[in-house]
């Protein structure tokens, strides 16, 4: 310890030559002046560590005793530090170093996206910035409970967050909500309708009380599987099941225009340059208005360090490519073959589980248009759960 209080008050190295060395040593203990036995090169040299402000009374009292007394050197912190009065540019960088190193801690730089699947994390950084939460954010004004509510609102697919500071960096941990299959209550009532028109060809009922045949023409929403059945004494409930297909019609029309608009050829390609600071885009060249219809590929590059952290700083350069177009008039065979490509897409996405065995179609143009007029026959699923009523089960 005491070396500290030393090292701050200023200490001075001091030679004693003479016949008796140890004789001053004694003087200066008895004059109560406090110093630490350095060295003795021979025998008539010795050094002692002494107080800077105790220097001049302990040169007096060795040479009182008869001994020289030399300074060897001095040591402590104005020795050590006191160049920096004339470098005040120096003092002045490393103070704000040391205010650097206290204060920029503190703020939050780079963020890491844990624990998400299939909620990008562009997606959550993008709407924790929208809520003030970005690149140089105050670590402390972070609250992550406040933080994880708006977020679970923004975002429903996650189930929870928090952010996790570490210095300059923090952790933004997710837990996305699961999607889980409703579960199928087997004991609640239900009955089995159609959802379309048709003619029924295949009928597999699992549970229920079934009020359809194969050959039976339905209508849409009509009753074809009960979830009530009467045995005369008592009357059964279940959750009614079964697989009904039946033939049925769909009407569609379909339209496109008799011309379209095409790439002829490529005319002009130039590149634009714009550099990105936070959220600011600034142009640095290239960034006119094309004149033509053209195309754009854009590459971005940001500042990363090394560790892999990114920086709000980057450049776009943007490839545009110019071309003419040309207007091409479409053959109503191959629009024709588009439309009931277009046409018989949509109904398979409507089914649940089918195929389209038939269509007959018509093509009309007029007003600059091709119209399609489509009708398939199909087979599909028809039957659709929904909850059983108790006035149709006293009907």
């Amino acid at each position: 310890m005491w070396r500290v209080i030393w090292f701050f008050l200023g200490v001075s190295r001091l030679s004693i030559t003479g016949a008796s060395p140890e004789w001053c040593m004694q003087r200066l203990a008895k004059a109560r002046v406090a110093f630490h036995f350095g060295a003795k090169p021979d025998e008539f040299t010795a050094e002692v560590w002494v107080l800077r402000r105790d220097e001049a009374r302990a040169a007096q009292l060795i040479r009182m005793g008869g001994c020289d007394c030399e300074v060897l050197e001095h040591g402590g912190f104005a020795a050590v530090f006191g160049g920096l009065g004339k470098r005040p540019v120096l003092l002045v960088l490393l103070a704000a170093a040391i205010a650097a190193a206290i204060v920029v801690p503190k703020f939050v730089f780079f963020y890491a996206v844990e624990g998400n699947e299939t909620v990008p994390s562009a997606q959550i950084l993008r709407e924790l910035r929208e809520l003030g939460v970005g690149f140089g954010t105050y670590g402390p004004s972070i609250k992550p409970q406040e933080l994880k509510n708006q977020m679970l609102l923004r975002i429903p697919k996650l189930q929870w967050l928090t952010v996790q500071q570490s210095g300059m960096c923090a952790r933004v941990v997710v837990r996305e909500r699961p999607d889980k299959e409703p579960v199928l209550d087997r004991k609640a009532p239900t009955d089995v309708i159609a959802s379309r028109a048709g003619v029924l060809t295949r009928v597999e009922a699992v549970a229920g009380n079934c009020l359809c045949a194969p050959g039976q023409a339905v209508a849409g929403g009509e009753l074809l599987v009960s979830a009530y059945t009467d045995f005369g004494f008592k009357t059964q409930v279940t959750a009614a099941r079964a697989e009904i297909y039946a033939e049925t019609v769909r009407q569609a029309v379909c339209v496109l225009p008799e011309t379209k608009t095409v790439k002829d050829s490529r005319t002009a390609a130039r590149c634009a340059v714009s550099l990105l600071v936070g959220r600011r885009r600034i142009s640095l060249f290239g960034a006119a208005m094309p004149e033509r219809a053209c195309e754009k590929e854009t590459k971005i590059r940001y500042l990363t360090l090394p560790g892999g952290f990114s920086l709000p700083l980057g450049i776009a350069i943007t490839r545009i490519c110019e071309y003419d177009t040309r207007e091409e008039t479409l053959r109503a065979q191959n629009a024709e073959k588009q439309l009931l490509e277009q046409v018989q897409a949509d109904a398979k996405r409507d089914m649940i589980a089918g195929t389209v065995r038939d269509c007959s179609v018509r093509t009309e143009q007029s007003g600059g248009c091709i119209r399609l007029y489509a009708s398939l026959r199909c087979e599909e699923m028809i039957a659709r759960m929904r909850p059983a009523s108790l006035k149709e089960a006293i009907e």
